[in-house]
């Protein structure tokens, strides 16, 4: 399955035209393509890139965590200029080779790169540390969570996170604060993960209270599938990766997310009308809205 996996991710990122999705869905306004300082530091598992804002100042740090071989950015590179463009510094730790096939080191590999990385924005950095990652980033975003050798985070957010039962380790999660912000999103058409490491993140963090966690179900809807490379965000050059599950999904739960973090507010402060709404189609149909996933 993760050959098969890796063969299609790869296939992807080849320049073969347009590959979008319906356009006649209206996403949340999204600002053109801000400037963007990049660089990379360190050599195959442990390689890992930094991106800035063009402009001076000091920015919350948002580590975003690839997928099974998805070891270049270009895989979430719009994903990671809308972040830069909101006002943040982006890591992408390389925590495997392409060819590994054992996560032993992948939370140890990215948690070097993170600490490694918080070094070099040191001056830019505001103090804020968010983790969000995808499929086996999923998994190592909140064991990183857990660590005690980097900064605890303010919030985290888990992709489609797994699977654990076939080779991406998830660790002892009880060293995660409770004051954290943790959301798991999942997609009703992901076949490759489900929902299972989901529900497992959920009841293996009982130190975060309710009220700061929660359990989001992101919905097909007529051409646009919640499946598996669905949080794939390649850049326009490559072929445009980029939809509404984008737009009104993942990257605005991660939104909201910082935002309610930053003003030290809980889940229950942003309207829930707002977190799951995915906006409308150009007819004027409404976009199925993300569920509320009950772990109790």
């Amino acid at each position: 399955m993760k050959k098969v996996l890796m063969f299609i991710i790869l296939v992807l990122v080849l320049p073969s035209g347009s590959h979008a999705s319906d356009h006649d869905v209206f996403p949340r306004t999204v600002e053109g393509p801000a400037p963007v300082i990049s660089e990379s530091h360190g050599e195959g598992s442990g390689k890992y890139w930094i991106f800035r804002p063009a402009a001076q100042g000091r920015y919350p740090v948002v580590v975003l965590i690839h997928g099974w071989a998805a070891t270049e950015p270009i895989f979430y590179m719009a994903w990671i200029g809308h972040l830069v463009g909101e006002g943040n510094i982006v890591v992408y730790p390389r925590y495997q080779n392409l060819h590994d096939t054992s996560s032993e080191n992948f939370t140890g590999n990215a948690a070097a790169a993170v600490r490694e990385a918080l070094q070099r924005v040191d001056g830019e950095w505001n103090g804020e540390l968010y983790l969000a990652g995808h499929s086996a980033g999923g998994l190592i975003a909140v064991n990183l969570a857990a660590r005690e050798d980097i900064p605890d985070p303010e919030a985290v957010l888990a992709v489609q996170p797994g699977v654990s039962g076939n080779g991406s380790k998830l660790e002892n999660l009880s060293g995660i604060p409770q004051d954290v912000l943790l959301v798991v999103m999942a997609g009703d058409s992901d076949t490759i993960t489900g929902t299972a490491d989901s529900y497992l993140i959920m009841r293996r963090t009982p130190q975060i209270p309710p009220e700061r966690k929660m359990f989001l179900l992101v919905q097909s809807d007529r051409t646009l599938r919640a499946d598996h490379l669905s949080p794939l965000a390649i850049s326009e050059e490559f072929g445009v990766l980029v939809d509404n599950l984008d737009y009104s999904g993942y990257w605005k739960t991660l939104d909201i997310l910082m935002k309610l973090a930053e003003e030290n507010r809980t889940l229950t402060d942003v309207p829930r009308d707002e977190l799951l709404d995915m906006g409308v189609w150009g007819d004027g149909t409404p976009f199925k809205r993300m569920k509320v996933i009950d772990v109790s």
